[in-house]
């Protein structure tokens, strides 16, 4: 239960990551500028009262901005480094899996016209987003191939002043990115880990590289399109 609810609460921190951004953010500016109205009037109080209350002001106003800054801080260790460091979890709960295993167990043999592999492949369009060749790109697997079971994922990130990467999968359409895993060296055609779709409900997914550089500043991320099948 304990990793589930630590599951939970990462995706929902990924999910909203700009919200919490914004909202603290907002927050930030508002209590700077509480902090600069009360710093002016304890320079400007004549009386040790109004000293008393503007110090106070002050003081509530810097506690909120440290608090703020916190948040912030934690937001952004939890999304970088604690979400990527996760071991993967199935996109879908068990008892979706179960629903779905009996559904195929019980199909009639009439189904005559279930799609090959090759057939499958013609019909998924492939598609890149955001991959520059022999910088940032997906090496294995190509746009639009067909995988399933345990697939080695191999890719190129070689950018100057590498900070860290991670690599996600989504369903087709979704913007609730899953990580695989992350790490911070480069890697040129190579290896950089495993995917097992087994889990998963056949379909079209997306694959994504996001990389970083040593000062936090993102790359575009490197999309490619894939289609699950069962093994």
């Amino acid at each position: 239960m304990e990793v589930r609810s630590l599951d939970e609460l990462l995706s929902f921190l990924q999910r909203y990551e700009g919200w919490i951004y914004l909202l603290v953010g907002t927050g930030v500016l508002v209590y700077i500028r509480r902090s600069l109205q009360a710093w002016n009037e304890w320079r400007n109080a004549l009386f040790g009262l109004e000293r008393e209350q503007a110090q106070r002001k002050l003081s509530t106003s810097l506690t909120m901005l440290a608090l703020l800054g916190f948040l912030i801080l934690g937001e952004f260790l939890m999304v970088s480094f604690v979400a990527p460091a996760i071991p993967q979890l199935p996109a879908l709960a068990t008892p979706t899996l179960d629903l779905l295993a009996t559904a195929t167990a019980t199909l009639p043999p009439v189904v005559a016209f279930t799609p090959t592999a090759s057939s499958i492949q013609a019909t998924l369009a492939p598609q890149t987003e955001g991959c520059t060749p022999g910088v940032i790109e997906w090496n294995s697997p190509r746009p639009g191939e067909t995988v399933s079971a345990t697939i080695e994922l191999k890719a190129t990130i070689n950018v100057p002043n590498l900070g860290f990467y991670k690599y996600e999968f989504a369903p087709l359409g979704s913007d609730e990115w899953t990580t695989i895993a992350a790490d911070n060296q480069p890697k040129i055609n190579a290896m950089i880990g495993a995917w097992n779709t087994s889990a998963l409900v056949p379909g079209d997914y997306q694959l994504r590289l996001v990389v970083a550089d040593n000062q936090n500043n993102p790359f575009p991320a490197c999309v490619v399109q894939v289609r699950v099948v069962s093994p």
